[in-house]
C-alpha cells in the first residue's frame, strides 16, 4: 500500500510539473485529474489562440527503461482516454470545438526530470 501511495504522489508531482510546462507553452489549464468510471485524464487544457480542447496524458519513465513514455499509451489506454474525453465534453455541453489528444513524456534520472517532450495529436478519437 505504501508503494502505491508513493507512486500516486510522484505521479501528481509530475503532472503538476507538466501543467506548469504547458502553461509556459501557451496552454490554458482547465482541469487536472478529471476522473470518470472509464479512466482519468491527467490534464485538460485549451489553446488560447483557437477553439481547441486538448486532453493530455502524462507518462513518466526512467532513462534506463527500454520503453519510451509514448509507447506506454497503447490502444487500450487511448480508448479509455477517448471515452473519458467524450464524457467531459457531454457533461460540460461542449460542442463544435476541435479536440486533440497529446501525450507528454517525462524522462527521469532517478527522481530528477531530465527531459519533457510533447507529442501533439498523439492519437485520434
Amino acid at each position: 500500500m505504501v508503494n502505491s501511495i508513493n507512486l500516486r504522489s510522484k505521479g501528481k508531482f509530475y503532472e503538476a510539473t507538466v501543467a506548469d510546462y504547458l502553461r509556459k507553452k501557451g496552454y490554458n489549464i482547465i482541469k487536472q485529474n478529471y476522473r470518470t468510471r472509464f479512466s482519468e485524464i491527467d490534464i485538460i487544457a485549451e489553446d488560447k489562440r483557437k477553439p481547441l480542447i486538448i486532453f493530455v496524458e502524462v507518462k513518466a519513465r526512467d532513462i534506463d527503461k527500454k520503453v519510451c513514455p509514448f509507447e506506454a499509451v497503447d490502444e487500450r489506454k487511448q480508448k479509455k482516454i477517448i471515452l473519458a474525453a467524450q464524457q467531459y465534453m457531454a457533461e460540460n455541453n461542449i460542442k463544435n470545438v476541435y479536440i486533440r489528444f497529446d501525450v507528454v513524456g517525462v524522462i527521469l534520472n532517478g527522481q530528477k526530470i531530465v527531459k519533457m517532450e510533447i507529442l501533439q495529436d498523439a492519437f485520434q478519437a
